[in-house]
């Protein structure tokens, strides 16, 4: 896990939430949801990779719409990745075969 990516993520979601907050409740919950590992993420205090559960919010992406938003789901997947210890050797692979 790189804590400063991790801190550099955190700060551009909470960017990307509070420019969807404006426009969609979903985005408010979602927001409400990630405020305890954001702010952790930004303190530099998480600095243990999470499971996939400690995250909270993926459906809301699914089930609740907020896929419509791409650079806000982008910036969750981002931070999400990285609170999970980073990019697998596989994702990063997938990742550079997509470019």
């Amino acid at each position: 896990m790189n804590i400063p990516r991790l801190k550099e993520l955190a700060i551009a979601l909470e960017y990307q939430l509070l420019i969807h907050s404006k426009i969609d409740p979903e985005a408010v919950a979602l927001h409400a949801d990630l405020k305890p590992l954001l702010i952790q993420a930004k303190a530099g205090t998480l600095t243990n990779p999470l499971e996939v559960r400690d995250v909270p919010g993926r459906y809301r992406f699914t089930e609740r719409n907020l896929q419509q938003y791409r650079d806000l789901e982008n910036a969750f997947a981002d931070f999400s990745i990285e609170a999970r210890g980073g990019e697998t050797p596989a994702l990063k692979w997938l990742r550079e075969q997509m470019k």
